[in-house]
């Protein structure tokens, strides 16, 4: 009886997938999706139930695959795309 039920419930809700790394494709996908250039604040703000430095792994990662750059230091430091993503 539990085990329909809860077939029942997978079908109607949907399998949900979450993982390790779950939350680091979130600050990515968000971040990718930006044209113009970003704070750590606007992702985080995007990106709501996500730690400050998790968006800060993300952006490190990120940086040293060439895939963005900053533009400044400190509180007013902007991330920019270098070139098309992937």
């Amino acid at each position: 009886m539990i085990t329909g039920a809860y077939k029942e419930f997978e079908e109607r809700v949907g399998a949900i997938e979450r993982g390790r790394g779950a939350k680091g494709d979130r600050v990515r996908a968000e971040i990718l999706k930006r044209n113009l250039p970003f704070s750590i604040s606007e992702t985080e703000e995007a990106c709501q139930g996500i730690s400050r430095d998790m968006v800060r792994v993300v952006l490190r990662a990120m940086k040293a695959e060439g895939l963005i750059t900053p533009t400044g230091k400190g509180r007013a430091a902007k991330w920019e795309q270098t070139g098309p993503m992937p």
